[in-house]
C-alpha cells in the first residue's frame, strides 16, 4: 500500500509473493501484469455504471489493482531485468517527482519518493489515462520485450531498454495512485 503524506512524501514496502518470486516464474510474472491490467479495465467499466460516478470503495478497488501491477513490475525489474540493482532512482520533470526503489535481503523491497509542490500533475480522467497513457506504456513494454526476445537472447542493452520502460510505468502508476487518492474527478 502506498502511503502519501500531506506534503506528498511517498512510501511503500513489502515482500515479493513467494509464488511469483521464483526466478523460474518469469512467464507467470509477465502473464500476471497482463491479467491485472485487463482486470483493472474490466473493473473500471463495471463500476462506472449508468451514473458515470465512482464511489470511494470503487476508487479503493482501482488503487488495489494499480498497487498489484506495481508490485509485479517491481518484481520483473529486480528479478528478471536488473537483478544487480540494489537501489535505483526514477525521476520525472527534472526531479520534481522522484521515487527510489531499494531492495534488501531476499524479496524485501521499499519505495520512497516525493512530489515537489512545483510539479504540475496533469488533470485528467481515469478513462483518458487508462486508454491512452497507461495502455500505450503497457503495450510498449510488451513490444520492447517481444522485439528483444525474437532472437531468443536478451542482451544487456535490451535489458536496459526494458528496465527503462518498466521504470516509466512504475512512475506512471505511482503518479496515478496519488492522483486518484488526492485529486481525481471521475467521469
Amino acid at each position: 500500500m502506498l502511503e502519501i503524506s500531506n506534503d506528498f512524501n511517498l512510501k511503500s514496502y513489502g515482500r515479493f509473493p513467494e509464488e511469483l518470486s521464483d526466478p523460474k516464474s518469469f512467464k507467470d510474472r509477465m502473464v500476471e501484469v497482463s491479467r491485472l491490467f485487463q482486470g483493472m479495465g474490466e473493473s473500471y467499466l463495471q463500476h462506472l455504471g449508468d451514473d458515470s460516478k465512482i464511489s470511494g470503495s470503487e476508487k479503493k478497488n482501482l488503487i488495489e489493482f494499480l498497487e498489484s501491477i506495481l508490485l509485479v513490475l517491481v518484481m520483473l525489474r529486480k528479478i528478471d531485468f536488473s537483478p544487480i540493482d540494489e537501489e535505483t532512482y526514477i525521476r520525472k520533470d527534472r526531479g520534481l517527482f522522484e521515487i527510489r526503489l531499494r531492495f534488501t535481503e531476499g524479496s524485501v523491497w521499499e519505495l520512497t519518493g516525493s512530489i515537489k509542490p512545483e510539479y504540475k500533475m496533469k488533470q485528467r480522467t481515469f478513462k483518458e489515462w487508462f486508454n491512452s497513457s497507461f495502455s500505450t506504456d503497457i503495450k510498449t513494454f510488451y513490444a520492447i520485450y517481444g522485439n528483444a526476445g525474437m532472437d531468443k537472447v536478451i542482451s544487456s542493452e535490451e535489458k536496459v531498454q526494458i528496465t527503462k520502460q518498466i521504470d516509466r510505468i512504475i512512475l506512471e502508476i505511482v503518479e496515478m495512485i496519488v492522483f486518484i487518492e488526492r485529486f481525481m474527478l471521475f467521469q
